[in-house]
């Protein structure tokens, strides 16, 4: 790769499996617990158990803030209008993906 493409390359976050044994004991119980509350693991959450304090912080963070299908949660909003609000926030802040 030469120099000036190098300094294009996107740094790359490995994502931890909550199912591999040789993955860090803390970072897998942090996202079995994501799992057991919001009913799935995404992606995002496997690339911050890399750092498993972050991941309980965020976690805890989405738990007050929402309620999700699986009953977790301690939100006012149903899942149905914290979609909404999620999807609002992403339009008024031109943040498509």
């Amino acid at each position: 790769m030469t120099g000036a493409a190098n300094a294009l390359a996107m740094a790359r976050i490995p994502l931890v499996d909550e199912h591999d044994p040789t993955a860090p004991t803390d970072a897998r119980e942090a996202l079995l617990e994501v799992g057991a509350g919001r009913g799935l693991v995404l992606n995002v959450y496997r690339a911050l158990a890399n750092n498993p304090a972050a991941l309980r912080a965020v976690h805890a963070l989405s738990m007050a803030t929402r309620t999700f299908p699986t009953g977790a949660g301690t939100g006012s909003l149903s899942p149905a209008q914290s979609e909404l609000a999620y999807t609002a926030a992403t339009v008024a802040n031109r943040c498509f993906y």
